[in-house]
Formats: structure tokens, sequence, C-alpha cells
């Protein structure tokens, strides 16, 4: 099997579990903006655990064009705050933790709002021009957890970003269900992915 997966004849999904096809990495754009912030972040705070993503990266498998997207900043649990007030005095649009009506209260005039949040110890990352990310698995996790932070991303879009993300990413579900069992969501988010791929 692994000189299948080599060759590109099969792809791994999980352990001990295959499919027919290529192995098709997630590799999202990575705007300089976002490597701007995380080098600031680096330097300021070298030995951080972050992790940074946009939800711009979901929009192509989406039906509809958010007006606002976000940049999530996560980070060793503890580090929130220092992370929030040292980006406050360098951007706008900063929150940390914030509900939904924090966000459609004081975002100001624009379309990018940044948002630091904890990092799940244990969450699946990888690292892109050593810059890290959340692996796939993780955001796909997120969305049907962090439902009123990812509003934007509900019901029929977030349908589609997971039939979309199936089909043209290599999913490892066993990484998904690791993920989502840190969160302590893992049965719930089992049946959720069953339901959105059956349909």
């Amino acid at each position: 099997m692994h000189q299948l997966v080599e060759k590109g004849v099969m792809q791994r999904v999980g352990r001990g579990i295959y499919k027919l096809g290529q192995q098709k990495e997630f590799v999202p754009l990575l705007s300089e903006d976002h490597k701007a912030i995380y080098g600031i972040l680096k330097e300021k705070f070298p030995y951080l655990d972050v992790c940074i993503w946009s939800t711009k990266w979901l929009v192509p498998w989406m039906l509809h064009i958010p007006f606002i997207h976000e940049t999530i900043i996560e980070v060793e649990k503890g580090a929130e705050e220092s992370v929030f007030y040292f980006l406050s005095s360098e951007r706008e649009n900063v929150f940390l933790n914030p509900k939904k009506d924090i966000l459609d209260k004081y975002t100001k005039d624009s379309k990018e709002r940044i948002i630091i949040k904890n990092l799940i110890t244990g969450s699946p990352l990888q690292n892109m021009d050593d810059i890290q990310i959340p692996a796939l698995e993780k955001i796909l996790v997120d969305l049907l957890v962090d439902i009123e932070l990812l509003s934007a991303y509900q019901g029929r879009d977030l349908e589609s970003i997971f039939e979309n993300a199936f089909r043209y990413i290599t999913i490892n579900r066993d990484k998904l269900l690791r993920y989502a069992g840190r969160r302590g969501k893992k049965e719930s988010v089992e049946e959720k992915i069953k339901e959105i791929l059956q349909q």
C-alpha cells in the first residue's frame, strides 16, 4: 500500500484506510500581510507557539462570499492577552475571544478583522514557508464547534465547504476526529460529517 501511495495510485485517509486517487495536500495562499503579522509576533514572542489562518481560504468552496474576513491567530493558553494588547497597538479591528455581537458592534470600517484565541493543545498544524498554520482537519472541526465565532460559514455554506474539502483535498479522518475529541466534540462532529457527506 505504501508503494501505491508513493506512486499516486492510492491516498491514505486514516489508519489503515485508503481510497483511490493521488494524495492532495492543503496548500492555501499566505498573504504578505499574514506573513508580516506572523513575523512581528515571532519577533516579539520568539518562544510562543503561534498559528495563523484566514477565513478567505474557505471562499473558493462557498456558495456565498462573506463581506468581512477574519484572520485568526491562535496562541498558547495564557498568552492571549499579551498578544492581543501588542497587536492592538499595531493594528485595528483586533479582538480577543469575541462574541458575535461584539464583532458586529465594534468592527470599524474594514473588510478584515483579527481574532486572537487560545490554541488547543494537540491541534493538527502544518508549516508553510516557515509559518505555522492549521491543518485543514483542524479548520473543519473549528467550523463545526466555533459556530458563533464562524457564523458566516454555517448553513448551506458549511455543507459546501465540507463537500469541496473532501472532494479536492485528502482529509485524514483519524486526525480530524482526534482533534474533535480534544475539543470534546468527537461524536457530534462525526455525526455532522456523515450527515453532510451523505446528502
